[in-house]
């Protein structure tokens, strides 16, 4: 699928793909589409175990560091409604009114900002707490395929707005990637919103609008153009993900 992915990612990629596809055009109650979704993500536990050792213990991630909490995220729509079930069926009435309040100061901080203008805010992701993702088990996909080498090394790439280090770690990341695309493609070639939404923003339209995941249901934009992520050139179909015929 992607010429920088190994022919072992390459695999990973089709065959989760493919997967995801096939139970999506075989779940006919509506209700069950973004669960099968959500279930679609212990691939990134599989894809993980699966990697070479080495990689796994050159990984410095831990609870406690957040500077990748500090980026724009840019996500499909279904990753936002599973977040968004998740936050209702978990948090406290005032902890969801507190957090509707920071979603709604993010969008409005957001609005009509360039991605770079919105990297350079460094805002903390509405759902850190005390330096943890308050839905680590429900996170976004970007986020279950970041891992880096180096914790330090982050909060100075943070500071300075660029990656100007590379934290990355190979043998981890094409694996993490391969699924996150998978998932993502095969959710585009079963007709979903295809669309990549700024998470804050379209958290806020989810949590404050029940009619988003009926149009996620119905295979419509999910949430308006306010919600959009920032485009790098200025593309609105930039952000698009179409359906290309990968998994037939």
């Amino acid at each position: 699928m992607c010429a920088q992915f190994s022919p072992e990612e390459d695999e990973l990629f089709e065959k989760t793909g493919a997967s995801v596809l096939r139970r999506l055009r075989k779940t006919k109650n509506p209700a069950d589409l973004l669960s099968v979704v959500a279930s679609a993500h212990k691939e990134f536990d599989r894809a993980y175990a699966a990697a070479p050792a080495a990689a796994r213990e050159s990984v410095a991630c831990r609870a406690g560091c957040d500077a990748c909490c500090h980026v724009p995220v840019g996500l499909l729509a279904h990753e936002v409604l599973i977040a968004a079930q998740h936050v209702q069926m978990t948090f406290s009435p005032e902890e969801l009114e507190a957090l509707i309040e920071r979603a709604a100061a993010h969008r409005a901080a957001f609005a009509g900002k360039s991605n770079h203008e919105r990297t350079d805010l460094r805002t903390p992701c509405v759902l850190l707490r005390d330096g943890s993702c308050s839905i680590y088990a429900a996170r976004p996909e970007a986020c279950r395929s970041h891992h880096s080498t180096n914790a330090e090394a982050c909060r100075m790439n943070l500071a300075t707005g660029r990656e100007d280090i590379d934290v990355y770690v190979p043998g981890v990341r094409g694996r993490m990637f391969a699924v996150m695309l998978s998932i993502d493609q095969a959710v585009a070639e079963a007709g979903f919103d295809g669309r990549a939404y700024d998470f804050g923003s379209a958290l806020h339209e989810a949590l404050t609008n029940s009619f988003c995941a009926a149009r996620w249901v119905q295979r419509q934009a999910a949430f308006p153009e306010d919600c959009w992520e920032a485009s790098e050139d200025g593309d609105d179909e930039s952000g698009v993900i179409r359906a290309e015929g990968f998994f037939q």
